[in-house]
Formats: C-alpha cells, sequence, structure tokens
C-alpha cells in the first residue's frame, strides 16, 4: 500500500497538473490567439443553404456534391446546373451518333472565375463538332466538375454518376493539388464531420506542427512535392483512385484520359519547380492504360500572367481554358481505332 501510495501521487499530480496545463493553453488560445487550421465549420443558417450552389451529398463516399438545377450567381460567377447537378445543359437523349465525354475534376474543370461557355468542357464539345470528326457524329462533353474534389472523389464520381451516363470517354482534369485529402479546402471545411479532436485549439495547433514537420520531411518545405511523395498516403490515395477508375472503366468498353493542369506561376515559368511531378502522375496514369494530354508544355509558350484569372487567382483564365480544350482535342482527334472510336497516340 506505501508503494502505491509512493508511486500514485506523483502520477496523479502529473496528470492533475498536465490536464490544467492543457487547458489553460486551450482557453488561451480560444480567446486570445485562436488556431484556424482544420477549424469547424460554423454551421450554415438554413436560408444560406436553400440559396447555396452545394448541399451534402446524396452519394455514398462523397461529402458534397452541387445542386442540381440552380441558376443564379455564385462567388462572382453566372452558374447553371443542370438537373443532375453539372454545370452546364442537360445531357442529350442517347443516339447512336452520339460521342459522349464525361470530364471530372475540381475548380479547373468546373471552370472557376470563368463563364459556362469559357470552360474548357464547352470549348472541347465546339471545337470536336466543328473538325472533321464531328461530321458523322455529334460530341457531347459532360462537366462534372466541382469546387475542392480530389482525386478520391473523382473516382466517386465516375462509379456513382458517370458510368450511368454511358461516356465512350472519360477525362480526369488533375490539378497538383488533388492529392489532398485533409479537409483543408473550403468546402471540404465546410461539409466534412469533423472528428472530435478538431473541437480543441490545443490539438489542431499540435496537429499543425505535425503536419509541417512532415511537409519538410517528406516534401523539402514544398507543400506540392508533400502531397507527391510517393510512399505517403495523399499521393497512395491518387493511385488507388486510379487503379479504381481503370478497373471500372474497362469493364463499361471507355477510355479514360488524364489532362495534367500545371499550377501558373505568379512570376515566370523559368522556375517551375514541378515538371517532374508531371511525370510521375504521368507514370501513374499509363501503368493504368489511361492516356495523358500534359499542358504544361502548351502553357510554357504563354506568359503566366496571360493564363490567370486574375494576379491573386492562377485559376487558368479564357485562354488557359481555351488552349486546354485545343490541346485535348487534338489528342482526341488524333487517330481512329478500326472500329471507329477515338483515342490518343500513346
Amino acid at each position: 500500500m506505501p508503494l502505491l501510495r509512493r508511486i500514485g501521487t506523483p502520477l496523479l499530480l502529473i496528470t492533475a497538473s498536465s490536464f490544467l496545463a492543457l487547458t489553460l493553453c486551450e482557453v488561451g488560445l480560444r480567446l486570445f490567439r485562436p488556431v484556424q487550421y482544420l477549424k469547424p465549420p460554423t454551421p450554415i443558417p438554413p436560408e444560406q443553404q436553400r440559396e447555396s450552389l452545394y448541399r451534402t451529398s446524396l452519394v455514398p463516399g462523397l461529402t458534397y456534391e452541387m445542386v442540381p438545377d440552380r441558376d443564379g450567381t455564385f462567388e462572382g460567377m453566372s452558374v447553371r446546373t443542370n438537373s443532375l447537378g453539372m454545370r452546364g445543359p442537360e445531357p442529350a437523349p442517347p443516339d447512336p451518333s452520339l460521342f459522349r465525354v464525361a470530364v471530372v475534376g475540381d475548380s479547373f474543370t468546373f471552370g472557376f472565375g470563368v463563364p459556362e461557355e469559357e470552360t474548357y468542357p464547352s470549348l472541347l464539345a465546339s471545337i470536336l463538332n466543328r473538325s472533321p470528326a464531328g461530321r458523322n457524329r455529334r460530341f457531347e462533353v459532360l462537366n462534372l466538375g466541382v469546387v475542392g474534389y480530389n482525386t478520391q472523389d473523382e473516382a466517386v464520381v465516375v462509379e456513382r454518376k458517370v458510368l450511368a451516363l454511358d461516356p465512350r470517354l472519360v477525362i480526369i482534369g488533375y490539378v497538383l493539388n488533388d492529392p489532398e485529402i485533409d479537409p483543408r479546402p473550403s468546402l471540404h471545411k465546410a461539409f466534412d464531420p469533423p472528428v472530435w479532436w478538431r473541437h480543441s485549439h490545443v490539438l489542431r495547433l499540435l496537429h499543425l506542427g505535425w503536419n509541417w514537420l512532415d511537409v519538410w520531411r517528406y516534401g523539402g518545405g514544398d507543400y506540392i512535392r508533400y502531397l507527391h511523395s510517393p510512399d505517403r498516403d495523399k499521393w497512395q490515395s491518387v493511385v488507388t483512385a486510379f487503379e479504381r477508375i481503370g478497373v471500372l472503366t474497362r469493364e463499361r468498353g471507355s477510355s479514360v484520359l488524364v489532362v495534367i493542369f500545371p499550377l501558373v506561376p505568379a512570376d515566370g515559368w523559368a522556375s517551375y519547380p514541378y515538371g517532374d511531378l508531371h511525370l510521375q502522375v504521368t507514370k501513374a496514369a499509363r501503368k493504368e492504360g489511361f492516356e495523358v494530354v500534359d499542358l504544361l508544355p502548351v502553357f510554357l509558350r504563354h506568359a503566366p500572367s496571360d493564363l490567370r484569372v486574375s494576379v491573386e487567382d492562377g485559376h487558368p483564365n479564357a485562354l488557359g481554358h481555351e488552349l486546354a480544350a485545343q490541346a485535348i482535342a487534338d489528342a482526341i482527334t488524333a487517330r481512329r481505332d478500326r472500329e471507329g472510336a477515338f483515342s490518343v497516340p500513346p
């Protein structure tokens, strides 16, 4: 008993003092230096939910999705969604002459900052239908891009939404932040149910510090390189998603094309540091039998300022979308197989 008392009393004091210290830290952070990192969102009032472009997804595996049949101005953009929650018009009725293309992606594919008619999926349809390939068939390009989606989300979209549309070709718009599976983008933070520890400022701060150490350890301090660290869960989420999309599309006889967007720098291309990551994505895509269009060589011919929505916003502007659409159209129409289906050269 004396031994237990000698051991137990110090342990109790250490536990109590640690709890008190954490409590004081929590109170201090809440009052004087709130931690915004991974902060649980403030509940959206019902009236704002009714006017939002987004809602909690009805699809298992997706956190959120766009609301069907919206037509209005959202974040300064004119946006309409069809009955399936895609940006753009309704899908065309089935037709033997119809060549349907479904595009999945994030805000680059959605067309953040540009009108619907200037997004690369919309331009791609126009280019293909004006080309010689459009003489005996009609091309339809459906835009299933959603702001904030990652490749893991896009694999769910392919499985749960795209395949039901029976596309001949699936395009994956890949951006170098697509391995980001933590709820850091604003929409994921708004809709992801927060795990218990995210309600604590102290624990969020500790997680931030641990994440910062990981970024240095696995990315040399570069967050994009950290996301593509080969053996880490972020990059592996892309590999797994590509594998899943490959299995699903092969079963349905659909081809897959991965389009890699560079992150357009604010200054110049001379210091662009991610060419090797483009090759890494290309290798992973081709391993699954996907074809690839890397837009880096195309974008390199233009000053970055000519391609950005604004100085502060690195999303591609109308010219960026036009260049992307033309490069994809060139790839699609480059070669026909013996059955008349379109493919791209290896």
